[in-house]
C-alpha cells in the first residue's frame, strides 16, 4: 500500500502507517503534501500537542510529549488531517513514568471526523478505567476522516499524558511494537517496608541482559492484571511475581483471581518469586474460591492450604508473626535437579539469593520440581514449573542484589524461552538436549 506524506504544524514530516510516529517512518521534502494541524484543549508547561506525535515513542517528559493542564478535565487533543484519508487502527502510547501507570487517560475514547466539522465516536475505542500504557485500537472497518481527537473524561493522576500517537489505514496493520513485560506486585500497599515497589526489582534486571537494555515494561498491582490486562494488543511477552508479606490467612484472595486466570490457561510465561511463587503453588492446588490458612493457625485435621508451610518454627507464633520463624536469608547454594533451558549454561550448584521464613511443602499436580536445596539450606523446593507450560515458581529471588552473574543467566534464559514460546508455542529447541545448552546431565 502506497501513502501519502503528513506534514505537521511544527514541520516534521511522517509517512503513516510505516512506524514512527503518527504513523510512518520515512521522512520527505516539503511540498509533497498539505499540512495537519494537531491541537489540543489545554497544554502544561514544557509539553506541547506535536509531542505525542514525534517519533519518540517512548519519551516521558518535555517536549516530546502531550500532557494536559492540570486539573482542567475533560481534555482532547486532535490531528487534522490536509485531505481526508483513511483509518484502520491506532497505536496510543500514554503516561508520564515509563513503567508505572502515572497521568494515563482513565476514561477515553478517540474520534473522527467525516465532515472536517463534526466529530463521531469510534465506539469500538471506548475504554474505562484503563490501566494500559500501550494500546492498539482496530476498528471494526476503516472510516474515511479529515482528522482523529482522542476525547479524555478522567485521568490516573492530575492530567494526561499522551506519549506518541500513530495509525495506519489497515485495520491489520503491524506496529513493530517491541517485546515488553509486566511486572506485578503481588502485595498490598500496606504491606511491610515494600508495599507496592515490591517486584518492579525485576525491570533493572532485565534491562541489565544484552539485547534487552531498552525494553519497554509495565509495573502494576496484581488486582489490575487479569486476562484482560494481558489479551489487549500489543499483548505483553511475559509476567513477573513479586514475593509479599503477609502470611495466607490473612489475605484477601480477590485481588489473585486475576492471577489464577492467567494460571489457569497457561496463555503467558509467567516467573513468581517467593511469595509470589507460593501464590502459583496455592492457586494450582486450592485455588480462590476456598479460604487459605498458615502453620499458626492451621487444623491439622482439616488442613485449608497444606502445600503452604514454614521452614521450622523456634518459638510459639501467631498468625503474622514471623518472629519465631527460621528463615534463609542472603546467599544459598542451590541444586539443580532437572534440565530446564531457564538454567541452562548454571552449573548443577549454584548460588542465588533467598529471602524467606515460608516455603511450598510438595508439588503440585502437574508440576515439574526443578531446584531443591543445597548443603546448607532448609527449604527443599526451590523452583517449580508446570510440566506443559513456561510457568515458573522460584523460592529464591533472581531480582535480589547479590549474585548478579546468576540472576541475570537466569533471567536472561527465561526471556528466550518466553520468546521461543511466544513465537512457536513450543520449548527453545535445545531443550531435548539440555547438555548442550551447558546444563549437565543428571546422575
Amino acid at each position: 500500500m502506497r501513502f501519502t506524506p503528513l506534514f505537521l504544524a511544527a514541520g516534521m514530516v511522517v509517512w503513516p502507517g510505516s512506524g514512527l510516529g503518527i504513523g510512518g517512518g520515512k521522512r520527505c521534502h516539503a511540498g509533497e503534501a498539505g499540512a495537519a494541524t494537531i491541537a489540543a484543549s489545554s497544554t502544561g508547561p514544557d509539553s506541547r500537542p506535536e509531542g505525542a506525535c514525534d517519533g519518540n515513542r517512548f519519551a516521558t517528559t518535555g517536549e516530546q510529549v502531550w500532557r494536559g493542564a492540570d486539573n482542567d478535565g475533560p481534555w482532547w487533543w486532535s490531528v487534522t488531517f490536509a485531505e481526508p484519508r483513511s483509518v484502520g487502527s491506532i497505536l496510543q502510547i500514554v503516561g508520564s513514568d515509563p513503567d508505572v501507570r502515572q497521568q494515563v487517560p482513565r476514561d477515553a475514547v478517540w474520534q473522527y471526523s467525516p465532515d472536517g466539522r463534526t466529530w463521531v465516536e469510534l465506539p469500538e475505542t471506548r475504554v474505562s478505567n484503563d490501566q494500559r500504557l500501550y494500546r492498539i485500537h482496530r476498528l471494526r472497518q476503516p472510516v474515511c476522516t479529515h482528522g482523529l481527537r482522542m476525547m479524555i473524561t478522567s485521568s490516573h493522576g492530575p492530567s494526561p499524558v499522551l506519549r506518541e500517537v500513530e495509525w495506519s489505514a489497515e485495520i491489520t496493520h503491524d506496529y513493530q511494537f517491541p517485546d515488553w513485560v509486566v511486572a506485578v506486585s503481588t502485595a498490598e500497599a500496606h504491606e511491610g517496608p515494600g508495599g507496592l515497589v515490591a517486584g518492579r526489582e525485576f525491570l533493572p534486571l532485565m534491562r541489565s541482559c544484552p539485547g534487552w537494555t531498552n525494553t519497554p515494561a509495565q509495573f502494576l498491582w496484581m488486582g489490575d492484571f487479569d486476562p484482560g490486562f494481558v489479551q489487549i494488543e500489543p499483548r505483553p511477552l511475559c509476567a513477573f511475581l513479586s514475593g509479599n508479606f503477609k502470611d495466607w490467612c490473612e489475605k484477601d484472595r480477590h485481588p489473585w483471581r486475576g492471577i489464577e486466570a492467567l494460571l489457569k490457561s497457561g496463555e503467558l510465561p509467567l516467573w513468581g518469586a517467593c511469595g509470589g511463587a507460593q501464590g502459583l503453588a496455592i492457586l494450582s492446588e486450592v485455588g480462590t474460591e476456598k479460604p487459605w490458612d498458615c502453620p499458626f493457625c492451621r487444623d491439622p485435621a482439616n488442613p485449608k492450604s497444606p502445600i503452604y508451610g514454614h521452614i521450622r518454627h523456634l518459638k510459639p507464633g501467631r498468625c503474622g508473626d514471623y518472629s519465631g520463624c527460621l528463615f534463609e536469608r542472603g546467599t544459598y547454594i542451590v541444586r539443580l535437579r532437572l534440565p530446564d533451558p531457564a538454567f541452562a549454561w548454571l552449573p548443577r550448584d549454584f548460588a542465588i539469593m533467598e529471602s524467606h521464613c515460608g516455603q511450598i511443602e510438595y508439588v503440585p499436580r502437574g508440576w515439574l520440581h526443578l531446584v531443591e536445596n543445597g548443603p546448607e539450606g532448609h527449604t527443599r523446593i526451590q523452583c517449580l514449573r508446570r510440566a506443559d507450560r513456561p510457568i515458573y515458581a522460584a523460592q529464591f529471588h533472581i531480582e535480589m542484589d547479590g549474585t548478579p552473574e546468576n540472576s541475570r543467566r537466569i533471567m536472561d534464559n527465561f526471556l528466550k524461552v518466553a520468546v521461543a514460546w511466544r513465537d512457536t508455542g513450543r520449548w527453545p529447541a535445545a531443550f531435548d538436549g539440555m547438555e548442550s545448552m551447558g546444563v549437565p546431565a543428571n546422575p
